[in-house]
């Protein structure tokens, strides 16, 4: 069997590619991606007012789904990044019922260059590890030549180029100081070739002091506050070479030095825990 594939998520009727990974890793994980719900309603009460979403690596929709459907009128404006041909396709159509939204077509890395082209690692995701070369802008510029002019939230998780993205959006952290949500995967970062400190570096240069991080799964782990280059090196050579955690890695939300969000709050997710839709 091959082709796309007409279910509904969070509620809404969507067409997605064969093999994806999401409907059936969100009914296993009933915890999954809480942090992002937390966050986006952590981030309107503290504003008062609808916030400002931008997704990186926003593939079917399913993250805006599982926010539209769990934090209701709580997003203002969105605007979604992919890459991904058959990705892209698919996001248009399951979020055209949005109104006040932008997409976006395009790779993403530190610098306008070129990287390598978007292959397919499972049904769920698209990695820069083909290859060909293919162009890529920055966040920053993406911004910019779509005048999104406010970011409250960001959330991004584009396989091992995360660090990257934050390298190339240090104008729009260091003046916006948006709370962040990224994915921290040293075993991809390493198979793409990326550094599994930028990331941290990226957010640290723009005033970034306080890590939340939750397990793949959506479950609090810990609290960080200094950016410790030997702590991550040592953390990052477990999740690289541990045999008894498949496959570890993080979400890590990233607070600025003057974000109104509370820590214990968030590192909670009450709200998140009594969400509306699970999948």
């Amino acid at each position: 069997m091959a082709g796309p594939v007409r279910l509904n998520i969070h509620g809404r009727p969507t067409v997605v590619n064969f093999g994806n990974t999401y409907p059936i890793n969100a009914r296993r994980h009933r915890s999954l991606n809480n942090p992002i719900i937390e966050l986006v309603h952590r981030s309107y009460l503290a504003l008062n007012r609808p916030i400002a979403l931008v997704d990186v690596g926003a593939a079917t929709g399913d993250t805006v789904l599982l926010v539209e459907s769990n934090c209701p009128g709580e997003v203002g404006s969105l605007l979604c990044v992919d890459g991904d041909a058959e990705f892209f396709q698919y996001l248009t159509h399951n979020l055209a019922f949005l109104p006040n939204k932008t997409l976006v077509r395009t790779l993403l890395a530190a610098d306008e260059s070129q990287i390598p082209e978007l292959v397919r690692i499972h049904g769920g995701t698209a990695s820069a590890q083909g290859g060909r070369a293919a162009a890529a802008a920055t966040l920053d510029s993406v911004l910019e030549r779509h005048e999104f002019n406010r970011v409250d939230v960001l959330k991004i998780d584009v396989d091992g180029y995360d660090g990257e993205v934050l390298r190339g959006a240090s104008a729009t952290l260091e003046r916006l100081h948006p709370a962040v949500i990224f994915e921290w995967h040293p075993i991809i970062c390493a198979r793409v070739g990326n550094c599994h400190l930028a990331h941290f570096d990226a957010l640290a240069s723009a005033g970034y002091c306080t890590f939340v991080w939750f397990t793949k799964f959506g479950g609090f782990s810990h609290v960080t506050h200094e950016v410790q280059h030997r702590d991550l090196d040592s953390l990052a050579k477990i999740c690289r070479e541990s045999t008894i955690h498949g496959d570890m890695h993080f979400d890590v939300v990233a607070l600025h030095r003057e974000s109104p969000i509370n820590l214990v709050e968030l590192a909670d997710c009450r709200y998140a825990l009594n969400r509306k839709s699970h999948h």
